[in-house]
């Protein structure tokens, strides 16, 4: 187990390797030690962030319009996305799974017939790209 530190040098939750690996590789954590990470944001933010998601959406999946339990991140986290309310739509937990790291765009192609507020997901799609482009 790794040992990881919030940005306040307050230790958290250990987590296993691959989990402090790739903290680090998506350059929101840097080794201390061989055993220990130190994150460069505050993980309890995320839990604000996503609420305001949620609520922001309705608590309803913007893909297909079910209830909304989980939030997707628009530029995928894995291709630099962050985690803020701007780059997170409400989404139900099987549009979140079957969507995975693709496209926004390739995954609004499929969903398009079933998108309750069509408009608004092309929106909030385009906002985020383009502000995870100039910055």
């Amino acid at each position: 187990m790794i040992t990881v530190l919030n940005v306040d040098g307050q230790e958290l939750t250990p987590c296993l390797p691959h989990r402090a690996w790739r903290e680090v590789n998506r350059a929101r954590a840097v080794w201390i030690d061989e055993q220990t990470i130190k994150l460069l944001y505050n993980p309890f933010r995320f839990q604000a962030y996503r609420k305001a998601a949620l609520t922001r959406d309705h608590y309803t999946c913007l893909w297909c319009g079910c209830p909304a339990t989980t939030v997707d991140h628009i530029v995928p986290s894995s291709k630099g996305g962050s985690d803020l309310p701007r780059n997170l739509i409400a989404s139900c937990s099987e549009c979140n799974s079957k969507r995975g790291n693709r496209s926004a765009f390739l995954y609004l192609k499929e969903k398009a017939h079933s998108a309750p507020r069509l408009f608004m997901l092309c929106y909030r799609i385009v906002k985020a790209m383009y502000s995870s482009r100039i910055q």
